[in-house]
């Protein structure tokens, strides 16, 4: 063999050698990137799991008042997300992220995370800062003068940590599917405890915004009054009596002022608006929308305890205020209606209050209190049924009754704000779940607090059509008995997800049974005042005669219903179904009705509102 062959031979030889170290190296190095990146995927899935772990658990802290266990668990969200971070940053990630068929799942966990991390900086330092700095048991009332505990400094923080979640949970939403089921589901739980994030700043944010002005003790936030430090509110008290509903509790039987200057209430005596100071019938056409007179007819302007027929309690709360005002009592700075059902929650927290007036001689046949024979005790355990029922029993007068239902209400909010010192958690849980179920609403005539107020649930606003992305269904009644019979009423509302169009709209049943639970032998032997009159004023038996309205959600549509309507309207936009069910002592009426959501809902779920219940 020639050299010039040999040393051919051996430069192939020694090509294929580099070749061969250069795949063996290659392979060496992806296995080792594999390796890298796989360590480094299960550090970061860890991470991730144990970040949303920490923030699902935030919201049932701060709800039962453990602000540092809230503040913890934010702290201990962020250090995760950190973590997770790190590791996802790593060059390997994005090498990852080019292969051909993981490629966009490695994409979306990076962006995921990488969003996590923006929320981790820029939001969850202010709410932890504001957890630590508010104090619980200095929010409450001391001899008359309201505390907020610090919240009132925490406004510019919320709102910017409230936006940075916002803009998290847009971002997150564009995030698409991936091709694993199971990262999938842990993309949208993400989501999901993002949401209940926003949802608990949302809330803070605005109560930090709007109460200081509110108050009187001044504000700098968007709702409030810029520093108003010494000013004073006055506020028009709507005490409703769930025994004859209506459609946001029941009639409002007696009105009253609470006046806060610096901070400290003053309450007037409870009484009714004079009868000059409503809208006259001619009046009512102009006042009322034509949606308005149509569903709940022109009573709800003309006569003042029909102005409340309306599920939407920013009208309710307009009506209120102008017809105290008719009536030469001057301006308001807002409408809060309260039930007996929220008063006998607040005594759970103050304990019991004896009335200690003439007028409890309309009710000797209640139970009596130690002070005398002019002394009747009220506590968290008899408040709603004394004051819903028992009143009724006794024979008394429409004027006794309305006499001790207002001095009642008077006397038990006098106990309140002089016996809720320290007691600021129990205080919060309490108006929470009262806003929540209905039994507290709040209205503003300051246009900045009540755009602050909107869409929240101590507002009562109606949902209207033009928020299709909010799929709230409604569920309301009105009173046709003009008695007090409605302590026996029993309602249940259910709400089940039944299947998902094409197009994406949802679709729900709504079953709603009324119950009759009174007893019809006893209750005949009962005043007329409790039974109530008919159309021509005669006295009813014991039925329980009830206008039921269901609301479609906004943008969509009553789908069918077992049972016919007596008429299909509409109403700020919404298509609503009427119908007017009478019960006989003991009778019970049930009706399905499907309800369809709009697309633009997505898979946001279906919330039920509805006429408070009497615990």
């Amino acid at each position: 063999m020639s050299r010039a062959a040999v040393a051919r031979m051996k430069r192939a030889r020694r090509r294929r050698r580099i070749i061969l170290g250069v795949l063996v190296a290659m392979v060496t190095l992806m296995c080792a990137l594999a390796g890298w990146f796989a360590v480094s995927a299960w550090i970061a899935k860890g991470e991730v799991e144990a970040a949303v772990a920490a923030v699902s658990q935030v919201k049932s802290a701060a709800e039962s008042g453990d602000l540092d266990q809230a503040a913890d668990g934010l702290d201990e969200f962020a250090d995760h997300v950190q973590s997770a971070y790190r590791q996802t940053s790593q060059p390997v990630w994005a090498l990852a992220g080019m292969t051909p068929r993981y490629g966009a799942d490695i994409t979306a966990i990076r962006e995921t995370v990488h969003i996590l991390e923006d929320v981790s900086n820029n939001g969850i330092p202010k709410i932890t800062k504001m957890l630590r700095s508010v104090d619980l048991d200095r929010i409450g009332i001391k001899d008359g003068v309201i505390s907020l505990g610090g919240l009132e400094d925490s406004s510019a923080d919320l709102a910017a940590a409230h936006q940075s979640i916002v803009d998290a949970a847009a971002r997150l939403n564009t995030v698409g599917p991936t091709t694993i089921p199971q990262l999938t589901s842990a993309l949208e739980q993400g989501r999901e405890q993002i949401g209940r994030l926003s949802a608990l700043t949302d809330m803070a944010s605005r109560v930090a915004d709007v109460a200081p002005s509110m108050l009187g003790l001044g504000g700098s936030g968007n709702g409030g009054s810029g520093g108003n430090g010494g000013a004073s509110r006055t506020y028009l008290i709507l005490a409703q009596n769930n025994a004859e509903l209506r459609a946001t509790g029941g009639i409002a039987s007696s009105w009253g002022t609470l006046t806060v200057t610096n901070g400290r209430l003053r309450l007037t005596d409870f009484a009714t608006p004079p009868s000059d100071a409503v809208f006259g019938a001619g009046e009512a056409s102009g006042v009322l929308t034509a949606d308005e007179r149509n569903l709940f007819s022109t009573n709800m302007a003309t006569d003042y305890q029909d102005l409340n027929f309306t599920p939407d309690f920013t009208r309710t709360g307009e009506l209120a205020s102008d017809i105290w005002e008719r009536a030469g009592n001057g301006k308001v700075d807002g409408v809060i209606s309260v039930d007996p059902v929220f008063l006998g929650r607040l005594l759970a927290v103050t304990g019991p209050v004896s009335l200690d007036s003439t007028i409890t001689s309309a009710v000797l046949g209640l139970e009596q209190g130690d002070g005398g024979a002019n002394t009747l005790t009220l506590s968290a355990e008899n408040a709603a049924e004394v004051l819903l029922n028992r009143i009724y029993l006794t024979g008394a007068t429409q004027d006794e009754q309305d006499a001790f239902f207002s001095s009642a209400a008077a006397q038990v909010f006098d106990h309140v704000l002089h016996h809720l010192d320290g007691k600021g958690r129990s205080l919060m849980k309490v108006v929470r779940e009262a806003a929540d179920d209905g039994h507290l609403y709040v209205y503003s005539t300051h246009e900045a607090e009540q755009d602050r107020l909107d869409g929240t649930a101590v507002s009562g606003a109606l949902i209207s059509g033009d928020a299709p992305g909010n799929p709230v269904a409604g569920v309301y009644l009105n009173d046709g008995t003009m008695g007090k019979m409605d302590w026996y009423l029993d309602r249940e509302v259910k709400a089940t997800y039944e299947k998902t169009y094409p197009n994406g709209a949802r679709q729900y049943t709504l079953d709603i049974t009324l119950t009759n639970t009174a007893d019809a032998a006893s209750i005949s032997n009962t005043p007329v005042l409790l039974r109530g009159y008919t159309a021509d004023h005669r006295p009813r038996h014991g039925e329980i005669e009830t206008v039921l309205y269901v609301y479609a959600p906004a943008g969509g549509r009553l789908v069918d219903w077992t049972e016919d309507f007596d008429q299909i309207a509409t109403h700020e936009g919404l298509t609503v179904g009427v119908k007017t069910v009478t019960l006989e002592p003991g009778e019970r009426f049930t009706t399905t009705v499907r309800v369809l959501a709009s697309p633009a809902a997505g898979d946001t779920a279906l919330t039920v509102r509805q006429t408070p219940m009497i615990d």
